[in-house]
């Protein structure tokens, strides 16, 4: 059964969110690179952000491929717990009173473009999200058998 366009929208919209969070690791790695040098605990933290970005890939290219497990991986692991990773410290950073780009982007070199890169990472991850559980999506997971029944 070939995937709806919400199915391959949501793939494509998932594969961009993750792409976001690479370049926002590649801006971050620079500005620490920039002011204070890479040591063990940054490249720590590059190779375990690698894992998760290919992690992350092989469940959309699952899920793409219409496996449910996937579909519920991509939910819990992205749309829950990555959103928060990256919507909590935010919020807590205006509620503090700082301005919303200093909240979400920093106050480095970098911090416009870290700003803009991780707007963009948050509304794919929501109109992902928001795809991946249309209801010309839902039929796609069941199946042809439960489509029907």
């Amino acid at each position: 059964m070939e995937p709806p366009e919400t199915v391959k929208n949501a793939a494509l919209l998932w594969a961009t969110a993750i792409t976001a969070g690479i370049v926002e690791t590649v801006l971050a790695v620079s500005e620490i690179a920039r002011d204070a040098g890479l040591d063990s605990g940054v490249w720590l933290n590059v190779g375990v952000r690698s894992a998760v970005y290919i992690g992350a890939f092989v469940l959309v290219a699952f899920f793409a491929r219409g496996r449910r497990p996937a579909r519920i991986g991509l939910a819990l692991l992205l749309s829950v717990v990555g959103l928060a990773a990256m919507v909590v410290p935010s919020a807590m950073h205006l509620a503090d009173g700082e301005p919303l780009i200093a909240a979400v982007g920093g106050d480095g070199e970098f911090a416009i473009a870290f700003f803009v890169v991780r707007l963009l990472h948050i509304t794919a991850v929501l109109l992902a999200t928001g795809l991946m559980f249309s209801p010309a999506a839902t039929a796609y997971f069941r199946g042809p058998a439960l489509a029907t029944a």
